[in-house]
């Protein structure tokens, strides 16, 4: 593997970006600047930057990885200790770049945004995005495909923290608008992928495919797996031809229909979910460009599935600008929410909450009330 020497030493690299990410945990605004600059030393150095220049060199061994084993058939075992070793490497570097940023810090912000790190970013769209593809491919990589979903999330981990405390239409905003849509080849084929398999779980439990089930013994052909797909006309030709090569059969040339839709399904929902964050944050720091509208238009199927598992809430930061955070509502979450008994006392506070106290009392009921309410759940 091409950069595999740059790899020797994975595990001291890691020790040292995490060194760096825990010197700024906690928000630690005086030592993210300082490592951007050092005050009254004789020699400067841009830590941020040293970071994206480590960041890109392992993208590019990480391309060359790719293009390596494109033409063949699945990635060894060889080939696997080494994708998993850049990947760990790549994981740490993406939270320590995080870490450098968080709070937020508005210089560190503007140094990764003058920086190549959008080169980077590209790279590692292309290498989700092709990867991914021969990953889901081949039944045996699955383990490698899900270490590279985690590496995604982390990346997009990073872009959030970068649009964190951000005005509207503000450059940070655009640079990465522009990102996307110059890798926008890429961003559909990761689009694509969480899209097809947020579906399949609808079509495989679906009434109507089971009857493709005839022995009811959760397998089918592929013939009839095809057969399944187009009746239902949930996929285009080109996402079942796609799907088909994921596949894979028994000794009876049967496919565990069941089996086939959980091992995918989870990872896109998890990759999706954050990606869905991704783009409605961003839209938000850019609601008029049309670049983005468009892009949004093209992941409107999968937005939606990620709709009603999308809490918010806003909070005033120290600046006094209003910050949007976005987290998972799961399903047991939101039955436990609307039970009976929770639902009165939602209502008993807001009553309370809004006509009878002032706003420091607000505060105090409202802490409250999340703590009784944390508590009833358990209890449910």
């Amino acid at each position: 593997m091409a950069g595999e020497k740059n790899l020797h030493d994975a595990d001291f690299t890691i020790s040292l970006f995490r060194f760096c990410q825990l010197l700024c945990e906690g928000h630690n605004l005086e030592f993210q600047n300082y490592l951007r600059s050092q005050p009254g030393s004789n020699t400067n150095v841009n830590i941020i930057i040293c970071t994206v220049d480590y960041l890109l060199s392992l993208q590019e061994s990480l391309i060359d990885f790719y293009w390596h084993y494109s033409g063949k058939g699945t990635v060894d075992a060889h080939g696997k200790e080494n994708f998993c070793r850049a990947i760990n490497v790549a994981k740490q570097v993406f939270n320590t770049l995080t870490e450098y940023i968080q709070g937020p810090c508005p210089q560190n912000q503007l140094a990764l945004a003058n920086s190549r790190l959008w080169d980077a970013i590209a790279g590692f769209l292309y290498i989700f995005a092709h990867m991914q593809r021969k990953l889901s491919q081949d039944p045996s990589q699955i383990e490698l495909l899900r270490e590279l979903i985690k590496l995604q999330k982390d990346m997009i981990i990073l872009l959030l923290s970068m649009l964190e405390g951000n005005v509207l239409n503000g450059p940070i905003g655009k640079q990465m608008v522009d990102t996307l849509i110059e890798s926008q080849s890429n961003v559909e084929l990761l689009l694509q992928f969480i899209d097809i398999f947020l579906k399949m779980k609808g079509l495989t439990t679906s009434e109507a495919f089971q009857e493709f089930d005839a022995n009811k013994d959760g397998f089918i052909s592929p013939k009839e797996f095809r057969r399944a797909m187009e009746a239902q006309k949930m996929f285009t030709n080109q996402d079942i031809d796609y799907i088909l090569m994921c596949v894979d059969v028994n000794q009876d040339g049967k496919i565990d229909f069941m089996e086939f839709t959980e091992r995918f399904h989870n990872p896109a929902k998890d990759i999706g979910f954050n990606m869905a964050v991704l783009l409605i944050n961003l839209s938000e720091h850019m609601p008029h460009d049309l670049r983005l509208q468009r892009l949004m238009d093209k992941a409107k199927s999968f937005l939606s599935y990620f709709q009603e598992f999308l809490g918010r809430i806003e909070i005033k930061g120290g600046a006094g600008y209003i910050e949007r955070v976005y987290f998972e509502i799961t399903e047991s979450n939101i039955e436990q929410w609307n039970s009976p008994h929770i639902k009165e006392s939602k209502k008993a506070f807001l009553h309370l909450a809004v006509n009878e106290t002032d706003d420091k009392q607000k505060l105090e009921k409202f802490i409250n009330f999340c703590e009784d309410t944390i508590f009833e759940v358990r209890l449910s």
